[in-house]
């Protein structure tokens, strides 16, 4: 598993987390009281989502996923990790756990970063305990946001991740990956956000932009002038108190294996 994005930014995924655990909550809302539980969180990045499931879910142990060692080192260091929290590394796609083992199985922005979606999903439901709970919260970076004023920047942002991640639409088929893994009694539901009075989702834009721009140029997905371009845009875009954006929309599905 490869990122096209520097997931280390503090900022970018402290505001990203701060502005997605209003919407997680919800979902979580949904799952079955598993205290004192197994729960297991893939793609954890800097350990957000692993915390915020141990506040939701008060599992007796949580623990958090991460492919890039480093993120590993970041989320195990957090002074605010409560008791039954810890991280490891490992690979999405080659769990090494044994059949069943947790009650709760989460990823969020995960199987856009994968080249194998249905697989990831697959693994999820193995190391779901029988009648345990599996759910995946991914974005859908095949729709482009929209703002007043228009944005031109926005179509280019969006080119640039259709072009870097490696299944941006994955979002919009999290359904089908759990009716093709077996996934029983699925509920599901979208998410998106109308920013006017706040800047964290303008900022996230504009942070996103500059994260992805010199991996985007370097592939010839977008010219230096374009990603300048780009980038000036969020900016002006961000600076600007009277503007409105409404985010790409995320999908979610719980369900029971």
């Amino acid at each position: 598993m490869s990122y096209s994005i520097d997931e280390r930014n503090p900022e970018r995924q402290q505001l990203l987390a701060r502005l997605l655990e209003p919407p997680t909550r919800t979902v979580l809302a949904q799952v079955p009281d598993v205290a004192g539980g197994r729960v297991l969180d893939l793609g954890c990045g800097q350990g957000h989502t692993t915390r915020l499931l141990a506040s939701a879910l008060d599992p007796g142990e949580c623990l958090g996923v991460e492919f890039d060692p480093a993120l590993v080192d970041y989320a195990q260091t957090r002074p605010d990790n409560p008791t039954g929290v810890r991280f490891e590394q490992g690979d999405a796609t080659a769990l090494a756990f044994d059949d069943g083992s947790f009650d709760v199985v989460f990823c969020r922005y995960l199987l856009l970063h994968v080249a194998d979606p249905q697989h990831v999903v697959r693994e999820m439901v193995r190391v779901a305990r029988p009648g345990g709970v599996i759910v995946a919260y991914e974005a859908d970076f095949a729709s482009v946001g929209v703002s007043d004023p228009p944005c031109a920047a926005l179509e280019t942002i969006h080119r640039v991740w259709r072009g870097l991640f490696q299944h941006p639409p994955a979002g919009r088929h999290v359904v089908r990956y759990f009716r093709e893994a077996g996934v029983q009694d699925i509920r599901a539901g979208a998410w998106t956000e109308l920013e006017h009075d706040t800047t964290i989702l303008r900022r996230i834009y504009r942070l996103s932009a500059e994260a992805t721009a010199p991996a985007a140029v370097a592939r010839g997905i977008v010219t230096q002038a374009e990603a300048d371009e780009m980038i000036a845009d969020l900016i002006r875009l961000e600076e600007d108190p009277a503007s409105v954006l409404v985010k790409f929309p995320d999908m979610w599905a719980v369900g029971r294996k």
